[in-house]
């Protein structure tokens, strides 16, 4: 068994880094469990005032020079997607348990190859986003399970970005707040991993797997600007998803770079059955996750004539999450890193499951095949509720 505090490592000190993980781990409960001991980032400057303003002792440009030289029990992966697999797995490789922000990587290749290295290796993998480590996505799930809804037939959730270069952090000089957004416009990268990801991870844990996609996508902005700097766009900026679930449920999941909508939900979720309907009504804009949610019952085939019900969870109702860290950005990613160093500490599988990650991840390869060839995808890998 682990002896707290975990001693941790974070690769990637960019956007969220700054706004989020490391506020969160900088505050007193956070470093009785798990204490930053080194940061790198590809930017010296960067990394050495991330470590000064944020309490580590060391800092490095380079991953495997701070494998070797720091005594770390966890890595916290908060990269690009596209180096999600490549610095998870060096960190795997050297025995350290990971948490890989989301996506978890940007091929179901990698990411089969990240939990066959896991598993060799015998350490923890979390993946971002742990939609079942709050409280409401198990309420949502059984409801659906309950048969209250009747069979389930239709589902529909929705995401929608701005793009990264709006991000308030972006507009200040210094190297710890001009941070270039060119990444998230390059491929493997775009709305549908870094977006579009906590619809289907809310899906994916509340009506289970997916045996079929198949998809259409657009580039309607095929430049942007960030600070005089034209970026040239690589993925589709709009992008339509359609899932054929193990049940039979059929499922819409939009994800964009657009204005957004303000009668849906961001990461709303619509589940349609033959007896009933739940629909997320509220989702807190910090983490991603659902709120509030209310059930129409007690109907038959269409028409829904029985009871509505509403259920409210609160924010803080989420474990980890005291009044210190609802008052900061990216409150989830602290539960993500929380719940895993508990799963290491008592030697479980991490509820936010690198199985769950590489289902997704095979969605969002399978609807970028699709959106490409035209044709309909068949997945091969499969987790959650089998309805």
């Amino acid at each position: 068994m682990s002896i707290l505090p975990l001693r941790a490592a974070l690769i990637g000190c960019g956007s969220v880094s700054q706004r989020g993980v490391l506020p969160h781990l900088s505050l007193d409960d956070a470093k009785e469990r798990i204490q930053l001991v080194a940061v790198v980032d590809a930017v010296a400057e960067r990394a050495a005032q991330s470590a000064k303003k944020w309490g580590a002792p060391t800092w490095y440009t380079d991953i495997d020079a701070m494998l070797a030289q720091s005594n770390v029990d966890v890595v916290l992966v908060i990269t690009p997607i596209q180096q999600h697999f490549e610095h998870a797995m060096r960190a795997i490789q050297a025995g350290k348990h990971v948490y890989i922000q989301k996506s978890m990587t940007t091929t179901l290749a990698e990411a089969d190859a990240l939990l066959a290295a896991r598993d060799r290796m015998k350490v923890k993998l979390a993946a971002a986003p742990g939609f079942d480590l709050f409280p409401s996505t198990g309420k949502i799930r059984n409801v659906v399970e309950s048969g209250a809804l009747g069979h389930a037939a239709i589902a529909y959730t929705y995401t929608l970005g701005f793009g990264h270069e709006y991000e308030p952090i972006r507009r200040s000089d210094g190297a710890l707040s001009a941070i270039d957004p060119t990444w998230y416009y390059r491929t493997g990268a775009g709305p549908l991993p870094d977006v579009t990801i906590y619809a289907l991870q809310l899906a994916t844990s509340v009506l289970g797997s997916v045996r079929r996609v198949t998809a259409l996508g657009n580039k309607i902005m095929p430049q942007r600007t960030w600070r005089n700097q034209t970026i040239n766009i690589e993925v589709e900026d709009n992008n339509v998803v359609l899932m054929e679930f193990s049940s039979g449920a059929l499922a819409v999941a939009v994800g964009s770079d657009c204005v957004g909508s303000n009668m849906n939900p961001w990461g709303g979720l619509g589940v349609y059955g033959t007896q009933g309907a739940l629909e997320v009504t509220e989702v807190d804009g910090a983490s991603g996750y659902p709120t509030r949610f209310i059930v129409r019952r007690g109907g038959s085939w269409a028409i829904a004539s029985g009871d509505t019900t509403e259920d409210i969870t609160n924010l803080a109702d989420c474990p980890y999450l005291t009044p210190p860290h609802l008052a900061i950005e990216e409150p989830h990613l602290y539960v993500d890193i929380m719940e895993l160093v508990d799963a290491i500490v008592e030697d479980r599988p991490c509820r936010a499951s690198g199985e769950q990650a590489r289902h997704v991840v095979e969605i969002i390869e399978a609807a970028r095949r699709a959106i490409a060839s035209g044709q309909t995808q068949f997945l091969t890998t499969g987790v959650g509720a089998q309805l």
